[in-house]
């Protein structure tokens, strides 16, 4: 598992992304977000998480796991990892916003310590429906070991 930054990875990025998700960002939206030097990346060999430093707080702006992958363990690996860093660079929380309809993702969070903070209705597009995104959060305590 490593860490990484820069734009050499959106093909990579945008090819995970596509297996793992049924509305995949395209490569151009990772190359957009990798420009930016506020996105910092864990990936391993079987998936990827995405992050955003906003200074005291970081956001998860996607974790995308290789479907035949999936429930083995490799998300909870790279949220420990993202867990690790932010505690080791003094952020104060850390949060996301994951699909209602998303019930794996969710206990994978609550696993890792987030709890719901908020709704966001009809956030996510599927065609003509949409789906509610849940806001979770998770309070890290800079002051202690991890």
């Amino acid at each position: 598992m490593s860490q990484f930054k820069g734009i050499a990875f959106a093909p990579l990025l945008a090819q995970i992304h596509a297996q793992a998700f049924s509305a995949p960002w395209s490569e151009q939206s990772f190359l957009s977000l990798l420009k930016l030097p506020t996105t910092v990346g864990w990936a391993n060999e079987h998936g990827f998480l995405l992050t955003s430093d906003l200074g005291d707080d970081m956001e998860i702006l996607t974790l995308a796991i290789l479907p035949t992958e999936r429930r083995k363990g490799y998300a909870n690996s790279l949220m420990t990892e993202l867990i690790t860093w932010a505690k080791q660079h003094h952020k104060t929380s850390i949060f996301l916003e994951v699909a209602q309809d998303n019930i794996p993702a969710q206990n994978l969070y609550v696993k890792t310590g987030f709890v719901q903070t908020g709704k966001r209705p009809n956030y996510y597009k599927r065609g003509k429906a949409s789906v509610d995104a849940i806001c979770m959060t998770l309070s890290l305590n800079s002051s202690e070991e991890f």
